[in-house]
């Protein structure tokens, strides 16, 4: 039968945009949560090894959000897509690093066998970082992924409409 009013075809882009708003929400909620980006952290601190350490074992989770949110996009004009495709790039390139990372952890502090540490929590390890041959390299990725997720959160933050940071919706 025909879709004489577009019926099926407002259906289709409707589920569509839940789907985006779900996807970004997810992205959003990661971004907040889940990076040490949007905290505030010293510069002068001496050992901010430890913050590029978690910045590495949390780049994989975000990376696939931003994945995810970018393989849903229903408007490809929306305003946060530049700020999305950019910040995919900068925290794709710490994704890439996370398993050398994981590696050198691994060598430097094996698992111990008592089982009493959680593993995850012993791959932010300022300590290993400072040995890794690779953490200056790590250090400036970090660097620019920070600086691309911030211009991606406030992007998000207007799209969805509620900031998970502050708790408030979008002003």
């Amino acid at each position: 039968m025909p879709d004489w009013f577009g019926m099926k075809a407002r259906q289709a882009t409707k589920a569509k945009r839940a789907r985006e708003r779900a996807l970004a929400w997810s992205a959003l909620w990661d971004v907040a949560t889940r990076t040490p980006f949007l905290r505030k952290v010293d510069a002068s601190d001496p050992d901010s090894s430890f913050h590029v350490a978690e910045v590495l074992v949390d780049s994989d989770p975000i990376i696939k959000s931003l994945d995810a949110l970018g393989h849903g996009v229903a408007d490809s004009n929306a305003p946060f897509v530049g700020p999305l495709i950019e910040a995919a790039r900068e925290v794709r390139v710490l994704a890439d690093m996370r398993p050398a990372w994981i590696r050198h952890c691994d060598e430097y502090s094996p698992a111990p066998t008592d089982g009493s540490r959680d593993t995850v929590l012993r791959y932010i390890n300022g300590p290993a970082m400072r040995t890794w041959s690779r953490a200056e390299e790590a250090k400036a990725a970090a660097e620019r992924a920070e600086h691309s997720l911030h211009r991606l959160y406030p992007a998000l933050v207007e799209f969805y409409g509620y900031d998970v940071t502050t708790g408030r919706g979008a002003a």
